[in-house]
Protein backbone atom coordinates (compact mmCIF):
# COMPACT_ATOMS: atom_id res chain seq x y z
CA UNK A 1 0.00 0.00 0.00
CA UNK A 2 2.81 2.49 0.90
CA UNK A 3 4.19 1.82 -3.01
CA UNK A 4 0.56 3.01 -4.28
CA UNK A 5 0.57 5.90 -1.96
CA UNK A 6 3.93 7.00 -3.18
CA UNK A 7 2.94 6.86 -6.44
CA UNK A 8 -0.68 8.77 -5.90
CA UNK A 9 1.12 11.46 -4.78
CA UNK A 10 3.34 11.83 -7.65
CA UNK A 11 0.47 11.49 -10.16
CA UNK A 12 -1.76 13.72 -8.18
CA UNK A 13 1.20 16.61 -8.23
CA UNK A 14 1.50 16.16 -11.73
CA UNK A 15 -2.19 15.70 -13.08
CA UNK A 16 -3.82 17.25 -9.99
CA UNK A 17 -4.33 20.87 -11.47
CA UNK A 18 -5.18 20.16 -14.64
CA UNK A 19 -7.31 16.98 -14.70
CA UNK A 20 -10.45 17.30 -16.54
CA UNK A 21 -9.10 20.17 -18.16
CA UNK A 22 -9.81 21.45 -21.90
CA UNK A 23 -7.72 24.20 -22.71
CA UNK A 24 -7.66 26.15 -26.13
CA UNK A 25 -5.09 28.37 -27.01
CA UNK A 26 -5.69 30.16 -30.43
CA UNK A 27 -2.56 33.06 -31.28
CA UNK A 28 -3.71 35.13 -34.31
CA UNK A 29 -1.35 36.56 -36.36
CA UNK A 30 -1.77 39.81 -38.75
CA UNK A 31 0.67 40.40 -41.64
CA UNK A 32 2.48 43.41 -39.55
CA UNK A 33 3.14 41.09 -36.95
CA UNK A 34 0.83 42.23 -34.50
CA UNK A 35 -2.27 39.87 -33.15
CA UNK A 36 -4.25 38.33 -30.53
CA UNK A 37 -3.99 35.15 -28.41
CA UNK A 38 -8.00 33.81 -27.24
CA UNK A 39 -7.91 30.90 -24.63
CA UNK A 40 -10.45 29.15 -23.75
CA UNK A 41 -10.53 27.15 -20.06
CA UNK A 42 -13.20 24.44 -19.20
CA UNK A 43 -13.09 22.28 -16.17
CA UNK A 44 -15.95 19.84 -15.40
CA UNK A 45 -18.72 21.49 -13.00
CA UNK A 46 -18.48 18.46 -10.46
CA UNK A 47 -14.79 18.38 -10.76
CA UNK A 48 -14.74 22.26 -9.89
CA UNK A 49 -16.84 21.59 -6.48
CA UNK A 50 -14.14 18.95 -5.59
CA UNK A 51 -11.14 21.41 -5.96
CA UNK A 52 -12.97 23.89 -3.94
CA UNK A 53 -14.20 21.47 -0.98
CA UNK A 54 -10.44 20.22 -1.05
CA UNK A 55 -9.03 24.09 -0.87
CA UNK A 56 -11.33 24.27 1.92
CA UNK A 57 -10.46 21.59 3.70
CA UNK A 58 -6.82 22.05 3.25
CA UNK A 59 -7.54 24.99 5.22
CA UNK A 60 -8.00 28.15 2.80
CA UNK A 61 -8.71 31.19 4.52
CA UNK A 62 -11.04 33.80 3.54
CA UNK A 63 -10.39 37.29 4.09
CA UNK A 64 -12.36 40.22 4.85
CA UNK A 65 -13.70 40.56 0.84
CA UNK A 66 -11.33 38.53 -0.48
CA UNK A 67 -11.48 34.44 -1.45
CA UNK A 68 -7.81 32.55 -1.43
CA UNK A 69 -10.06 29.41 -1.76
CA UNK A 70 -10.11 27.57 -5.52
CA UNK A 71 -11.68 30.22 -8.26
CA UNK A 72 -11.29 29.13 -11.67
CA UNK A 73 -12.26 32.34 -13.26
CA UNK A 74 -9.95 34.81 -11.37
CA UNK A 75 -10.07 38.02 -13.44
CA UNK A 76 -7.59 40.11 -11.84
CA UNK A 77 -5.05 36.32 -11.87
CA UNK A 78 -6.42 36.45 -16.00
CA UNK A 79 -5.08 39.60 -16.10
CA UNK A 80 -1.58 39.49 -14.30
CA UNK A 81 -0.57 36.59 -16.95
CA UNK A 82 -0.53 38.92 -20.16
CA UNK A 83 3.04 40.00 -18.67
CA UNK A 84 3.88 36.16 -18.45
CA UNK A 85 3.45 36.05 -22.04
CA UNK A 86 5.99 38.18 -23.11
CA UNK A 87 7.06 41.74 -23.48
CA UNK A 88 4.32 44.34 -24.74
CA UNK A 89 1.07 41.88 -24.46
CA UNK A 90 -1.55 43.64 -22.75
CA UNK A 91 -4.90 41.71 -21.63
CA UNK A 92 -8.45 43.03 -23.77
CA UNK A 93 -11.20 41.32 -22.14
CA UNK A 94 -12.36 37.92 -20.68
CA UNK A 95 -15.81 36.38 -19.60
CA UNK A 96 -16.88 33.47 -17.89
CA UNK A 97 -18.22 30.79 -20.24
CA UNK A 98 -20.59 27.59 -19.67
CA UNK A 99 -20.63 24.47 -22.54
CA UNK A 100 -22.87 21.78 -21.31
CA UNK A 101 -21.34 19.55 -18.31
CA UNK A 102 -18.04 22.33 -17.80
CA UNK A 103 -17.69 25.88 -17.11
CA UNK A 104 -14.47 28.15 -17.07
CA UNK A 105 -13.46 31.33 -18.98
CA UNK A 106 -12.39 32.79 -22.44
CA UNK A 107 -9.69 35.68 -22.62
CA UNK A 108 -7.78 37.60 -25.11
CA UNK A 109 -4.99 39.30 -24.92
CA UNK A 110 -3.01 41.95 -27.71
CA UNK A 111 0.46 41.99 -28.86
CA UNK A 112 1.88 44.36 -31.22
CA UNK A 113 4.52 42.33 -31.90
CA UNK A 114 4.65 38.70 -32.27
CA UNK A 115 8.69 38.32 -31.95
CA UNK A 116 8.19 38.96 -28.46
CA UNK A 117 5.43 36.38 -27.71
CA UNK A 118 5.78 33.22 -25.81
CA UNK A 119 3.32 30.73 -25.51
CA UNK A 120 3.14 28.20 -22.73
CA UNK A 121 1.78 25.17 -23.89
CA UNK A 122 1.67 23.14 -20.43
CA UNK A 123 -1.68 23.53 -19.38
CA UNK A 124 -1.38 24.07 -15.51
CA UNK A 125 -0.38 28.04 -15.70
CA UNK A 126 -4.23 28.36 -16.29
CA UNK A 127 -5.22 26.96 -13.30
CA UNK A 128 -5.13 29.81 -10.38
CA UNK A 129 -2.18 29.09 -7.80
CA UNK A 130 -4.88 29.73 -4.87
CA UNK A 131 -2.68 32.80 -3.59
CA UNK A 132 0.69 30.60 -3.52
CA UNK A 133 2.23 33.04 -6.56
CA UNK A 134 4.00 32.33 -9.09
CA UNK A 135 5.54 28.45 -9.48
CA UNK A 136 4.15 26.95 -6.98
CA UNK A 137 2.44 23.94 -9.06
CA UNK A 138 5.82 22.45 -9.68
CA UNK A 139 4.66 22.36 -13.39
CA UNK A 140 7.64 23.06 -15.88
CA UNK A 141 7.03 26.03 -18.54
CA UNK A 142 7.43 25.09 -21.81
CA UNK A 143 7.18 28.05 -23.90
CA UNK A 144 6.97 28.29 -27.97
CA UNK A 145 8.22 31.13 -29.42
CA UNK A 146 8.16 33.10 -32.81
CA UNK A 147 9.93 35.19 -35.10
CA UNK A 148 8.16 36.97 -37.94
CA UNK A 149 9.38 39.49 -40.63
CA UNK A 150 7.34 41.32 -42.80
CA UNK A 151 7.38 41.28 -46.41
CA UNK A 152 4.95 40.03 -49.39
CA UNK A 153 4.83 37.13 -48.45
CA UNK A 154 5.70 37.68 -44.73
CA UNK A 155 7.14 34.94 -42.87
CA UNK A 156 6.19 33.63 -39.51
CA UNK A 157 8.49 30.87 -37.97
CA UNK A 158 7.21 28.93 -34.60
CA UNK A 159 9.67 27.20 -32.80
CA UNK A 160 8.21 24.17 -30.72
CA UNK A 161 9.68 23.38 -27.19
CA UNK A 162 12.76 21.09 -27.20
CA UNK A 163 15.01 19.70 -25.01
CA UNK A 164 18.49 20.33 -24.69
CA UNK A 165 20.90 18.53 -26.60
CA UNK A 166 21.78 15.49 -24.64
CA UNK A 167 18.99 16.61 -21.94
CA UNK A 168 17.29 13.63 -20.47
CA UNK A 169 14.37 13.09 -17.77
CA UNK A 170 15.41 11.56 -14.77
CA UNK A 171 12.92 8.72 -13.59
CA UNK A 172 11.82 7.54 -10.47
CA UNK A 173 14.09 5.60 -8.63
CA UNK A 174 11.35 4.14 -6.20
CA UNK A 175 10.05 0.44 -7.12
CA UNK A 176 7.68 0.27 -9.91
CA UNK A 177 4.18 -0.93 -8.73
CA UNK A 178 3.05 -4.25 -10.10
CA UNK A 179 -0.15 -6.38 -9.63
CA UNK A 180 -2.78 -5.03 -7.53
CA UNK A 181 -0.79 -1.73 -7.00
CA UNK A 182 -0.34 -1.01 -10.81
CA UNK A 183 -4.24 -1.19 -11.71
CA UNK A 184 -4.87 0.83 -8.63
CA UNK A 185 -2.17 3.27 -9.81
CA UNK A 186 -3.70 2.70 -13.60
CA UNK A 187 -7.07 3.48 -12.50
CA UNK A 188 -6.49 6.61 -10.30
CA UNK A 189 -4.65 7.79 -13.31
CA UNK A 190 -7.58 7.28 -15.98
CA UNK A 191 -9.68 9.35 -13.36
CA UNK A 192 -7.70 12.05 -13.47
CA UNK A 193 -6.99 12.44 -17.31
CA UNK A 194 -10.70 11.58 -17.99
CA UNK A 195 -12.16 14.93 -20.53
CA UNK A 196 -8.75 16.33 -20.65
CA UNK A 197 -8.43 18.10 -23.48
CA UNK A 198 -5.30 20.07 -25.16
CA UNK A 199 -5.16 22.48 -28.48
CA UNK A 200 -2.69 24.97 -29.72
CA UNK A 201 -3.11 26.42 -32.80
CA UNK A 202 -1.93 29.32 -34.99
CA UNK A 203 -4.06 31.17 -37.63
CA UNK A 204 -2.94 34.19 -39.81
CA UNK A 205 -4.16 36.66 -41.73
CA UNK A 206 -4.75 36.20 -45.17
CA UNK A 207 -3.66 32.91 -46.99
CA UNK A 208 -0.48 30.39 -46.86
CA UNK A 209 1.50 30.45 -49.76
CA UNK A 210 4.09 28.18 -47.96
CA UNK A 211 4.56 25.89 -44.93
CA UNK A 212 6.00 22.58 -43.70
CA UNK A 213 3.31 22.68 -40.91
CA UNK A 214 2.39 18.77 -40.48
CA UNK A 215 -1.55 20.13 -39.71
CA UNK A 216 -3.17 22.63 -41.65
CA UNK A 217 -6.61 24.05 -42.82
CA UNK A 218 -6.89 26.97 -44.61
CA UNK A 219 -5.17 29.74 -43.02
CA UNK A 220 -5.38 27.66 -39.17
CA UNK A 221 -2.31 25.76 -38.56
CA UNK A 222 -2.65 23.12 -35.68
CA UNK A 223 0.56 22.77 -33.20
CA UNK A 224 -1.14 19.98 -30.97
CA UNK A 225 -4.94 18.68 -30.40
CA UNK A 226 -4.52 16.02 -27.67
CA UNK A 227 -7.84 14.07 -26.40
CA UNK A 228 -6.74 12.05 -23.79
CA UNK A 229 -9.84 10.02 -23.38
CA UNK A 230 -8.41 8.54 -26.43
CA UNK A 231 -5.45 7.58 -25.18
CA UNK A 232 -7.16 6.05 -21.68
CA UNK A 233 -9.58 4.14 -24.26
CA UNK A 234 -6.31 2.91 -26.26
CA UNK A 235 -4.93 0.17 -23.18
CA UNK A 236 -1.63 -0.56 -24.57
CA UNK A 237 -0.43 3.25 -25.07
CA UNK A 238 -1.75 4.03 -21.65
CA UNK A 239 0.83 1.33 -20.02
CA UNK A 240 3.41 3.15 -21.86
CA UNK A 241 2.16 6.31 -20.88
CA UNK A 242 1.79 5.28 -16.97
CA UNK A 243 5.49 3.64 -17.30
CA UNK A 244 7.29 6.59 -18.67
CA UNK A 245 5.41 8.82 -15.89
CA UNK A 246 6.03 12.03 -18.14
CA UNK A 247 7.47 15.38 -16.97
CA UNK A 248 6.73 17.71 -19.84
CA UNK A 249 4.06 17.58 -22.41
CA UNK A 250 6.47 16.83 -25.01
CA UNK A 251 6.92 13.56 -23.50
CA UNK A 252 3.21 12.85 -23.60
CA UNK A 253 3.44 14.22 -27.23
CA UNK A 254 6.16 11.26 -27.79
CA UNK A 255 3.25 8.73 -26.40
CA UNK A 256 0.75 10.08 -28.14
CA UNK A 257 1.77 10.91 -31.52
CA UNK A 258 0.59 7.65 -33.44
CA UNK A 259 -3.04 7.75 -31.89
CA UNK A 260 -6.22 7.86 -34.40
CA UNK A 261 -7.53 11.42 -34.19
CA UNK A 262 -4.78 12.91 -31.99
CA UNK A 263 -2.60 16.25 -33.58
CA UNK A 264 1.06 16.86 -32.54
CA UNK A 265 3.28 19.11 -34.95
CA UNK A 266 6.18 16.45 -36.02
CA UNK A 267 8.63 19.92 -36.64
CA UNK A 268 10.33 21.38 -34.24
CA UNK A 269 10.11 24.49 -36.29
CA UNK A 270 7.34 25.44 -38.55
CA UNK A 271 7.77 27.94 -41.22
CA UNK A 272 4.58 29.84 -42.80
CA UNK A 273 4.67 31.81 -45.50
CA UNK A 274 1.64 34.03 -46.45
CA UNK A 275 -0.07 37.23 -47.60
Amino acid sequence: MGRVAKLGVAVMALLCMVGCMQVDSLVRVKQDGSGTIEETVLMNREFIKQMEAMASQMGAKQEEGTSKGFNLFDQEEVKKKASAMGEGVTYVSSEKVTVGDKEGYKVCYAFADVNKVKLNQNPGDKVPSSGAGPGDKGEKDEFIRFQFTKGNPATLIVRMPARKPGEKPELPKEPKPEGQDADMAMGMMSQMLKGMKITVAIEVEGAIVETNATHRQGSRITLMEMEFDKLIQNQEKFKEFAKLKPESLEEVKKVMKDLPGIKVELNEEVKVKFR
